[in-house]
């Protein structure tokens, strides 16, 4: 019967023990809730910039090889002009009909012409891929800011330090800014 009775108090003990820790944890609760719930908003945007900075990078890629393509055509443009102007000098010299002379002059100017539209659209091209290009630096400095701020949070979780993560918040918070201002600059 002794050892019952040992036995309850001790329970009883463990007990006051659990309720006055659950006490100390309900004080505490709300911040770290805070923590958890911010951390998980951190988290979302940062996968949203993500996917924006890769997207503007691909759509950098995807421009920079149609430019690409378009100076290939401008420099089979030249070599067609160029094969036109040795054409026409050697009729010239073989005193071929004047018609036929006034047709490969056009084909000429035809073909110079057109390399000026081919070369403007290579340079949009090219220029659209920069900008792009910068665009996705910007999301993934957004990135990589969200991510140091989700670090921030992570510790300040485990070290229990409302500094550290409000200094997270602080970093969150300048990302976040960052991302939605480059978004609606868009």
């Amino acid at each position: 019967m002794e050892e019952t009775e040992i036995g309850e108090v001790s329970v009883d003990k463990q007990a006051e023990a659990a309720h006055e820790k659950a006490r100390e944890e309900r004080h505490r609760a709300p911040w770290l809730r805070g923590l958890a719930v911010s951390t998980a908003c951190l988290a979302v945007v940062a996968a949203v910039a993500s996917l924006k900075s890769g997207q503007c990078a691909n759509e950098a890629l995807l421009k920079q090889s149609r430019a690409t393509d378009q100076w290939a055509y401008y420099q089979a443009k030249g070599n067609k002009a160029a094969t036109k102007v040795s054409e026409l000098e050697i009729l010239t010299e073989l005193h071929a009909a004047p018609e036929r002379l006034e047709i490969i002059r056009r084909d000429i100017q035809k073909h110079a012409h057109e390399q000026d539209e081919i070369r403007a659209e290579a340079q949009h091209l090219e220029a659209e891929s920069r900008d792009d290009l910068a665009k996705h630096e910007w999301f993934a400095l957004t990135v990589t800011l969200l991510q140091v701020s989700i670090g921030l949070s992570a510790i300040g979780a485990l070290l229990e330090s409302r500094k550290i993560w409000l200094a997270s918040m602080a970093t969150g918070g300048a990302a976040t800014i960052i991302f939605v201002a480059r978004w609606i600059l868009n």
